[in-house]
C-alpha cells in the first residue's frame, strides 16, 4: 500500500503519499490510519518522520488526532484555510467589497439551486427559520437568523464547494468588518426592511421559483 521512502524532505514525502491515496480513493473520510508504529515500518522513515508529517496533516484539516484512539482521515480543511486566507486578505489590504463581492458570486447561484434541489424537508425547515424574523420577542437574535438562513440556503444547494466558500467568506467578514449585519441594516435605512427581503427570498425558494429567489437575493448582497 506504501511505497518506502529514500529522498530528502521525507515527511513531505509521507504527506504526499496520504494525500494521494485520498485522491485515489484509497483512503476516505472517517478511515482510521496504521499506528506511528505501523507507517514507520511499512514507509522506511522513522517515526519521528511519521509524526511531523501527521502534525502537518492535521493542522491542514486532513486528518485529525483522537486521544487514545489514533489518527483519523476528516474532513476539516474549510477550517483550516480561513487562517491563511485572513492572512492573505490583510496583506493585500483586502477590504469589505471584496468579501461582499465574493459572497455575491457564492450566493446568487446558491438561491437557485437551494429552490431547485432543496428537499421538502429542508423548505419546511427554511420556512420555521425565516418565521422567527417576524417575531418581536428579544430572545431572537436577529443577526444569528439571518447568518442561519444565508447557512441553510447555500447548505440547500448541494455542492459542498458553494457552502465552504460561503463559511470562509462569513468568517472574513466577521473578522475584518465589525457589525456587518449592521452596515447592511445602515444601507436599508431600517432592520425591517431588510427582514422583509430575506423573508421574500425564502418564500421564493419554498415556492420553488429560482428566478424569484435571485432577484431578491439580489437586493440583499
Amino acid at each position: 500500500m506504501f511505497n518506502n521512502i529514500t529522498n530528502e524532505k521525507i515527511y513531505q514525502q509521507v504527506i504526499n503519499q496520504i494525500q494521494n491515496m485520498i485522491l485515489e480513493g484509497k483512503l476516505k473520510n472517517g478511515d482510521k490510519l496504521m499506528s506511528e508504529r505501523e507507517l514507520s515500518q511499512k514507509m522506511g522513515v522513522s517515526r519521528t518522520s511519521i509524526r511531523e508529517a501527521l502534525r502537518v496533516l492535521e493542522t491542514m484539516g486532513i486528518i485529525e488526532s483522537r486521544q487514545g484512539e489514533g489518527n483519523f482521515i476528516c474532513n476539516k480543511i474549510e477550517t483550516s484555510l480561513i487562517q491563511p486566507l485572513s492572512m492573505m486578505f490583510t496583506l493585500n489590504n483586502g477590504d469589505y467589497k471584496d468579501i461582499i463581492e465574493l459572497r455575491r458570486m457564492i450566493e446568487l447561484e446558491a438561491v437557485k439551486l437551494a429552490a431547485i434541489r432543496g428537499t421538502d424537508e429542508e423548505l419546511e425547515e427554511l420556512k420555521m427559520i425565516s418565521q422567527r424574523l417576524t417575531k418581536k420577542d428579544e430572545i431572537y437574535n436577529k443577526g444569528e437568523i439571518d447568518k442561519e438562513i444565508h447557512y441553510k440556503i447555500t447548505c440547500m444547494s448541494k455542492n459542498f464547494l458553494i457552502k465552504s466558500l460561503y463559511t470562509i467568506s462569513l468568517n472574513l467578514l466577521e473578522n475584518f468588518i465589525i457589525n456587518s449585519r449592521q452596515k447592511i441594516v445602515e444601507f436599508y435605512h431600517e432592520e425591517e426592511t431588510l427582514n422583509l427581503q430575506h423573508k421574500k427570498i425564502c418564500e421564493a425558494i419554498i415556492d420553488r421559483n429560482p428566478e424569484s429567489a435571485y432577484k431578491y437575493m439580489k437586493k440583499v448582497i
